[in-house]
């Protein structure tokens, strides 16, 4: 069973609250690399949330990112 408030990389929480009406999100207010999206494994796609530790660290740096993560890709 997939938890959508599960970060598909991290394995954490992932804080997100878009699914409570009337909430102002704080993955409505950063951009998640379309690169990024597409590491997502194809069985969490558009199930689970990305958290916002591992959005930055992408950001920040790839190569580490892609280290630390790409054995779930």
């Amino acid at each position: 069973m997939v938890d959508p408030k599960i970060c598909p990389f991290c394995k954490k929480e992932n804080g997100c609250e878009a699914d409570i009406p009337n909430n102002d999100c704080w993955c409505n207010h950063i951009k998640v690399p379309l690169e990024l999206r597409e590491l997502i494994p194809h069985k969490l796609k558009m199930k689970a949330c990305i958290c916002r530790n591992c959005v930055i660290l992408f950001k920040k740096d790839k190569e580490l990112f892609l280290k630390k993560y790409s054995k779930l890709t």
